[in-house]
């Protein structure tokens, strides 16, 4: 076919028919793995190779066509003034099978007609790939939509059933339902808090503490804007996912003033809270226009935001608001155990969605978030309960859940950042640092009763500095000024660790001062006791 003539064709265009032919693989590869910007690129090439007329051309086209009808399950192209060649021909031998078959029917041996035969083919060919592209683009797109849906309803599982149990079960059976209530209760004003202002003043554009007022009552989300910080996903996917968040964060505060605070004040703090120390800090450290995201502070999935906010503001409740009566007289024990056990467990299963949710996308980060948070829960329970094995002489199970919530809170900010080694001493240091800090109540007198402030506020200072040792870029990526995230441990000069310093001082400062002008205020009104 190919010795035709010059007037019907090129010769030196054979080989880059033979190319995109054999490219065919190619193009079914890249669909299956969704890889849009591989299809683009046989696109492009084909249409590079195409232009100019002759039956080396019409080769090209064929073929990438043969390869796309596969791909799209659509068989090879029956092709006007064109004989159909069966997909199974183009391969590493059917590419002379191919030009075999190639061939115009009678009576369209015009080069006129050849010309306008190929244009055709081109412009089918562009069509059936942004077809596929749009496919691919598709199939990418639910997998997202699908993976931060199931990762929301995994968070909020942690706060109305995992955080509501293990609290439950560690209180005095005649404060069971109180506990569980406060629970639920916060779930549902913060959700009503988050539709109306939170989202808006977390992540609307704004100053560098606060977001502007352009998104109060959800203005302006639809199902189809989307968001900066999550742009693969439609906008009221993300704003369910940082509303799990935003619930789980004020609902740690009651473990530390359990059984003494009212529940009507105790609604009104916890609105003021989210509204002034929450909201702020998620701003600050999360948008592109926060003065701690410009910093270039670390902090993957709520190290600041979350467990130092929650952990510090309950250490300043539990001391303005006054121990339980007859702390230190009586022994306030846990009324069932068990019942503790089930809602850590939940909170365990749960955290995979609150980290590994945090990566955006079902993707190789994704995975190493998750098995992080896993390896660094597991190993910070046994730590936990080798220390307290040698310093008392036995294991306890409040010390086993105590010690796999210390691993999930320590990991929290690092779960994205760090490789394997980094998740195991993450665990390994977060048992016996966080059991010990647990115990300062006792030395300096405070009362906190669940180890609101014992567990979350040291998990997630230690999680923030451990950052910067074991941080890798292969894992982390660029940080916001575009320079690889690396800990000291992999060759950083040690600025960094200055850095995530910088930020937990921030989030402790801001938290506290907040939290006591809050409190102070509010019981001068109405009374919190």
């Amino acid at each position: 076919t190919m010795s035709m003539g010059s007037s019907m064709g090129h010769r030196e265009e054979a080989p880059a028919a033979v190319h995109a032919a054999q490219r065919r693989s190619s193009i079914v590869g890249a669909a299956g793995a969704g890889c849009g910007a591989e299809v683009a690129s046989v696109r492009a090439s084909v249409r590079v190779q195409s232009r100019g007329s002759g039956w080396g051309s019409a080769l090209v086209l064929s073929a990438a066509l043969v390869g796309l009808g596969a791909v799209a399950g659509e068989g090879a192209p029956a092709l006007r003034g064109l004989k159909p060649v069966p997909s199974d021909s183009i391969g590493r031998t059917g590419v002379a099978a191919a030009q075999h078959q190639l061939q115009f029917e009678p009576g369209s041996s015009s080069g006129h007609q050849g010309e306008m035969r190929l244009r055709s083919m081109e412009t089918d060919l562009e069509a059936r790939m942004v077809a596929l592209e749009n496919k691919v683009t598709k199939a990418k797109n639910a997998a997202d939509e699908s993976w931060i849906l199931m990762s929301s309803t995994l968070v909020l599982m942690m706060t109305i059933s995992g955080l509501a149990l293990f609290y439950g079960g560690l209180v005095r059976v005649q404060n069971v339902l109180a506990t569980v209530m406060q629970s639920f209760a916060i779930a549902c004003l913060i959700t009503v808090l988050w539709i109306s202002f939170g989202y808006s003043l977390c992540f609307s554009p704004g100053s560098a503490v606060f977001g502007d007022w352009r998104k109060f009552w959800l203005l302006g989300v639809t199902m189809d804007t989307r968001h900066e910080s999550m742009p693969n996903v439609p906008e009221p996917i993300f704003v369910m996912y940082e509303l799990t968040f935003a619930i789980i964060t004020p609902a740690l505060i009651p473990g530390a003033f359990a059984d003494r605070m009212r529940f009507g004040p105790m609604l009104i703090f916890i609105a003021l809270w989210h509204l002034l120390v929450y909201c702020p800090v998620a701003h600050a450290t999360w948008m592109t226009d926060g003065f701690l995201h410009k910093a270039r502070v670390l902090d993957f999935a709520g190290g600041n935001v979350v467990h130092i906010t929650a952990g510090f503001s309950g250490l300043v409740s539990s001391i303005v608001i006054g121990k339980r009566t007859g702390y230190g007289a009586e022994q306030f024990s846990a009324h069932n155990m068990l019942i503790s056990v089930l809602g850590a467990s939940l909170l365990w299963v749960g955290w995979c969605g609150f980290n590994g949710g945090s990566a955006g996308s079902p993707s190789p980060r994704a995975s190493m978030a998750v098995l992080n948070t896993n390896v660094s829960a597991a190993t910070a329970s046994l730590s936990w309960m080798f220390t307290e094995w040698a310093l008392r002489h036995r294991p306890s199970v409040l010390g086993m859940i105590s010690g796999a919530i210390a691993g999930l809170v320590t990991i929290t900010p690092g779960a994205g950042y760090v490789n394997i080694t980094g998740a195991f001493c993450t665990g390994l240091i977060a048992g016996p640092v966080v059991y010990f800090a647990a115990q300062l109540k006792h030395r300096f007198h405070f009362d906190d009763a669940l180890d609101a402030f014992g567990i979350h506020a040291p998990g997630g200072v230690l999680g923030g500095i451990l950052v910067a040792f074991f941080a890798e870029e292969s894992i982390a990526g660029l940080d916001s000024h575009g320079v690889g995230i690396n800990g000291i441990f992999y060759g950083d000069s040690g600025w960094r660790l200055l850095i995530q310093i910088y930020g937990i001082a921030v989030s402790i400062g801001w938290c506290v001062v907040m939290t006591y002008i809050i409190l102070k205020v509010l019981d001068k009104v109405v009374g919190v006791r």
